[in-house]
């Protein structure tokens, strides 16, 4: 049966690592030098190659998938399959009513009154990272609110 590289490392023994593991699951694995092609038995470092015989490749996916802790990865949704829906209730009190805030009114009142007094005190610096010191903390600030109890999240 074919041999087929399943995954390249850097290190010799990152790829004996991996090889370990894929042997105590019962898969035969190989591993060889990347240029050479030759079978790698020392510490010698260099680029490597991990292969398995073409009928092993799904279950040695599933074990260094799970040794490099995504075991789930090809069971993840991805998220252009599922767009991103927006509340269509309140967490707390579980009203219909939610809204969007509309926290950009209150950063550009908040920018042109700065940018105004840091012009005028001949401070045009300090104004700008006011501004955005006032940029980030609107960007982080709560996005909906219930009309009903006033919760934002």
């Amino acid at each position: 049966m074919a041999l087929v590289t399943i995954i390249t490392f850097n290190h010799v023994h990152e790829a004996e690592l991996a090889r370990t593991a894929l042997e105590a699951e019962g898969i035969e694995a190989i591993v060889l030098d990347r240029f050479a092609g030759e079978r790698l038995f020392g510490n010698s470092p260099g680029g490597v190659r991990l292969q398995v015989e073409e009928r092993d490749v799904d279950a040695a996916d599933a074990v260094l998938n799970r040794m490099a802790g995504v075991a789930g990865a090809e069971e993840v949704t991805p998220s252009d399959e599922a767009p991103w829906q927006p509340p269509q209730t309140c967490p707390s009190c579980g009203a219909l009513d939610v809204a969007r805030r509309q926290k950009w009114v209150a950063f550009f009142i908040v920018a042109a009154f700065v940018a105004a007094i840091s012009y005028m005190q001949e401070a045009t610096l300090l104004g700008f990272f006011i501004v955005v010191a006032v940029a980030v903390f609107v960007l982080v600030a709560a996005s909906w609110r219930c009309r009903a109890c006033g919760h934002t999240w």
